[in-house]
């Protein structure tokens, strides 16, 4: 029998496999993963803040 493994993470699957089309993940949060939009500069549809640069007192004196 052929190992089946997850579409998304690449662990193998244990019991029952969660079905998105054709492919198989080992998980609902693989599949969902996997379904979420993305472009070439990572995820779209993540909302992150820019980085803050914080000086200490006295920096550059």
């Amino acid at each position: 029998m052929e190992e089946k493994v997850c579409a998304y993470c690449g662990d193998p699957i244990e019991g029952e496999p969660v079905r998105r089309g054709s492919k198989l993940y080992c998980c609902e949060a693989c599949a969902f993963e996997a379904n979420r939009s993305k472009d070439c500069g990572g995820r779209t549809d993540s909302v992150t803040s820019q980085p803050l640069i914080e000086f200490p007192d006295g920096y550059g004196r």
